[in-house]
């Protein structure tokens, strides 16, 4: 056996269970309703708001777990010693980081063209209470954002050793645009009596977080755009990272020191946008522009002081294991 198939086979002997139960969880709202005695009418239900899409805030399991399929691609493989031994052989890194990404990703796709193929199926069976064309047009765009989530986690799973850490981390990046359209949202509010909602539902659906199942037309093109480059730079991203993965400090959570500091700044962030909403109720800044500054100045000088104190404090820079 080759050093490419020891490597695929290793892949698969350690993924085996997670990509089986892929396709289980992407068509678990599918399955569940043949546990009732009227499941007939329920799928006839669920069969038809498919069609018609969910909203973008409803939150969607599969997204949460491709994410996590992502980390682990090479979260499993980044723990103590388990990337040593597998970068000691003539395989290189580039290699190592491809097969365990397309291997996870191939079976993304197909367990996510199985659901397509098994819904039309139903949608057959149940009388096609249901558009079979916008069926799977939902579903293709629900593979978009899994695989959005996906990428993200797969950078994110190559370059921290903790995969419990590693998936928060992700989390909070493909939050982030909800995150700042949350506090758009918040400052437009206090600034303007009327805020414009578009602009926080057009921020927070650059989250891979968020469905497209309602979007349509030019914005599903403009999306489709966005989220095609999200994965490709993740993707790309995570490569170069895992090339440049120091070994001396593989037994850190954070190889890289900069990550300490970015999960710092994400914490700070999040902590300082909680500290200015709980002022403002205690303290009635008001409406106005006047406020809307204030409440502003606050936010960035309480993030700012928890960021400078988590920094100081260095919290993250423990080891993962005791030597």
């Amino acid at each position: 056996m080759g050093p490419r198939s020891a490597v695929w086979w290793y892949a698969w002997r350690s993924l085996n269970g997670w990509l089986i139960a892929t396709p289980l969880v992407l068509a678990r709202n599918w399955l569940l309703p043949f546990l009732s005695p009227d499941s007939m009418s329920l799928l006839r239900q669920n069969l038809e708001r498919t069609a018609l899409g969910q909203p973008a805030y409803q939150l969607d399991l599969g997204i949460f777990w491709t994410m996590l399929l992502g980390v682990l691609s090479l979260g499993l493989v980044m723990r103590r010693g388990y990337i040593l031994s597998l970068l000691a052989g003539p395989i290189r890194r580039k290699d190592v980081y491809a097969i365990h990404a397309c291997l996870t990703g191939g079976a993304l796709v197909a367990s996510q063209l199985l659901v397509v193929l098994y819904l039309c199926a139903l949608d057959a069976i149940a009388g096609m209470p249901a558009s079979p064309t916008l069926l799977v047009h939902v579903l293709l765009k629900r593979l978009l954002v899994y695989l959005a989530a996906w990428s993200l986690g797969v950078a994110a799973g190559a370059t921290i050793t903790s995969v419990a850490l590693a998936y928060v981390c992700a989390l909070g990046v493909a939050g982030f645009p909800m995150y700042v359209g949350t506090l758009i949202h918040y400052v437009d509010a206090k600034w303007a009596a009327m805020p414009s909602m578009h602009l926080y539902s057009d921020v927070i659906q650059l989250s891979p977080l968020t469905l497209l199942d309602t979007v349509t037309d030019a914005s599903l093109a403009a999306y489709a755009l966005w989220f095609v480059a999200w994965i490709a730079c993740w993707l790309v991203l995570g490569a170069r990272l895992f090339e440049r993965l120091p070994l001396e400090l593989v037994e850190e959570t954070f190889p890289f020191g900069a990550y300490r500091r970015l999960l710092a700044l994400g914490i700070s962030l999040l902590a300082g946008f909680i500290l200015a909403t709980w002022i403002d109720h205690a303290v009635n800044l008001g409406q106005g522009k006047a406020a809307a500054i204030e409440a502003v100045c606050v936010w960035l000088v309480g993030s700012g002081a928890i960021f400078a104190a988590l920094d100081r404090a260095g919290v993250y820079r423990k080891r993962r294991w005791d030597t």
